[in-house]
């Protein structure tokens, strides 16, 4: 007969992790085939690429930091921001659309819009100077309004590189990782890119959705508080 084998966290099944098994030479009477295979497929499908919202909130004491998105198995949409208590901590939000490619997914090309408003006087930059990237422009992460293109890749490491190209013609590489399990309740995650901005912070896991966390922006400096994930 055919058999439906899914992931059992229903967001996994309902994001395509889910798969039809079907045997031949059966006893029809004890294992009859499904009546309507092609409404059967449909249905499936739809359960399988069913949209999703996942979120997370930082409120820490050096600001707010988090992200949202709702997606299904191809598309998905997005914001995250890095807001300080004030002007020299930076206000920062990135929001972009974009479609997964191919069979495994790993490219996610995506367009967006940048907001990044920072003014001297915050935590000293480790690598020296922000009038430049490390491409060699002039920086506009200080005042910078503007959409954005770009495309993502999973690595391996589950690491991602993006490299995308603002409206005023700034390039940036960044590298990520997310949710790095160090022990069954502690994640540690970083970023790093070519504005010379980078973080790094650590999530311990109280409850399903309160977490204990702390971390250190180049922005924002050193925080610590709680995250609320859904």
């Amino acid at each position: 007969g055919d058999w439906f084998f899914h992931c059992h966290i229903l967001y996994h099944m309902m994001s395509g992790m889910g798969r039809v098994f079907s045997y031949t030479n059966i006893d029809t009477a004890s294992a009859p085939d499904i009546s309507n295979k092609k409404l059967a497929q449909q249905k499936l499908f739809a359960e399988g690429n069913m949209l999703h919202a996942m979120g997370r909130v930082g409120l820490e004491s050096n600001g707010s930091d988090g992200n949202f998105m709702i997606a299904n198995t191809r598309w998905q949409a997005s914001t995250l921001w890095h807001l300080g208590y004030k002007a020299t901590t930076g206000y920062e939000s990135e929001t972009m659309i974009g479609r997964y490619l191919g069979r495994m997914q790993w490219w996610f090309p995506y367009v967006g819009f940048d907001y990044h408003y920072k003014i001297e006087g915050g935590p000293k930059n480790l690598f020296g100077s922000e009038e430049k990237n490390w491409f060699g422009q002039t920086s506009n992460k200080l005042n910078r309004k503007t959409i954005t293109a770009g495309i993502a890749y999973v690595l391996p490491t589950l690491t991602v590189a993006d490299l995308r190209v603002d409206g005023n013609g700034k390039f940036r590489f960044q590298l990520s990782r997310q949710d790095i399990g160090i022990t069954p309740r502690l994640r540690f995650n970083w970023m790093i890119n070519t504005d010379k901005e980078y973080a790094a912070g650590f999530r311990y896991i109280l409850t399903k959705y309160i977490n204990l966390s702390t971390h250190y922006d180049s922005d924002m400096g050193y925080g610590a508080g709680i995250t609320i994930t859904y």
